[in-house]
């Protein structure tokens, strides 16, 4: 086998930006698609030249389908693992792994138990930014990390809870703590906390957050702005603030960083830029003064299907492992326990 056949299981908004990057790899074939709303199958379908479906058996039990790819909504991305998992497919989730701890250690322990690779869409750690922000902290350029900084602004039109960003369906389960899991922590900044620790290596073992929605539809009931700090082993601090209802956001510089704070400088991700600031003059960097990092241009999601397959196809270790998606999924469940308890939690949490 030397190209993996992937079936798309949904094909809403995520799937057009998957099948667009899947379409540039060089390792990936598309074989086939499939939505319970024919017409979204059908649309991808004529796009990309493969077949058809709205019954999920059809993909399971076509032999030449080699994995699985679900960008559905997070309540359905543990029973569709399962399933493909015990029908022998590997299996790529979109973020998050899924809604409950318990989800994602069933999607974990099937995997494993039908010798199938499972990888969680956190593409954003295969960004260049990521690679040499990593490279940076690793080298020892900033010295030892002693706290991290999430900022995540946006504003979200209402339209957003009822069709997404590009009104491609119609649907409500963005509104609903069941089948989401929850609002912006979980939906966008899972990036963010999954960003963090593979630049740093750094656990958390303790979450302290509040959280409320105010500026949102009656009906959502996730939340639009929490606010949160972590303690990682070994004794740094973190902090994360974000908000989906911020008005002006969008179009403000700053608005949304990654921010990794050293005994000798800094690492700072903003607006898609990296910036460094070292004590030290090293790895070729001028000793105090900021400096912005080179990065190299291409689509990470791209890379991470490129490196999935590759993984699969070598038997190594794919780019965002099932137990990289449950260990940011802790910390977004905890944060969440905590801001409902009114108190810390500590990691790994029992829900």
């Amino acid at each position: 086998m030397d190209k993996l056949r992937i079936a798309f299981v949904g094909c809403g908004e995520i799937a057009v930006a998957g099948a667009k990057s899947i379409s540039q790899t060089r390792n990936i074939e598309l074989g086939m698609f499939m939505d319970t709303v024919e017409h979204l199958a059908k649309d991808l379908s004529e796009k990309y030249k493969a077949p058809y479906t709205t019954n999920l058996d059809d993909v399971l039990g076509d032999r030449d389908i080699d994995a699985i790819y679900t960008p559905t909504p997070h309540y359905l991305h543990a029973p569709i693992a399962i399933e493909a998992a015990k029908s022998g497919k590997h299996v790529i989730v979109e973020k998050p792994i899924a809604t409950t701890l318990a989800d994602a250690k069933a999607m974990i322990r099937e995997c494993r138990r039908n010798h199938v690779v499972l990888s969680i869409a956190l593409v954003r750690r295969c960004g260049a930014a990521a690679a040499k922000a990593r490279n940076l902290v690793q080298a020892g350029v900033i010295g030892t990390v002693f706290a991290t900084e999430i900022r995540f602004l946006t504003r979200k039109p209402w339209s957003y809870w009822d069709g997404g960003f590009s009104d491609r369906v119609k649907t409500s389960w963005r509104k609903s703590k069941e089948m989401s899991g929850g609002g912006v922590l979980i939906m966008n900044c899972v990036h963010d906390i999954d960003w963090v620790r593979y630049v740093t290596g750094l656990e958390v073992n303790r979450v302290f957050s509040e959280c409320g929605t105010f500026k949102s539809p009656s009906d959502v009931k996730v939340e639009d702005t929490i606010a949160l700090s972590v303690k990682y082993e070994g004794g740094a601090i973190g902090w994360i603030a974000a908000c989906s209802s911020a008005e002006g956001s969008r179009s403000l510089e700053g608005s949304q960083i990654n921010a990794i704070y050293g005994t000798d400088g800094q690492v700072l991700l903003s607006s898609n830029k990296l910036k460094a600031f070292t004590t030290k003059g090293e790895e070729g960097l001028v000793a105090n003064s900021w400096q912005d990092i080179p990065l190299e241009s291409y689509d990470s999601r791209a890379k991470f299907f490129d490196e999935f397959a590759r993984a699969v196809l070598s038997g190594t270790q794919p780019p965002a492992t099932g137990e990289d998606g449950l260990k940011a999924l802790e910390i977004i469940l905890a944060a969440y326990k905590s801001a409902e308890k009114g108190r810390p939690v500590r990691l790994p949490t029992r829900m």
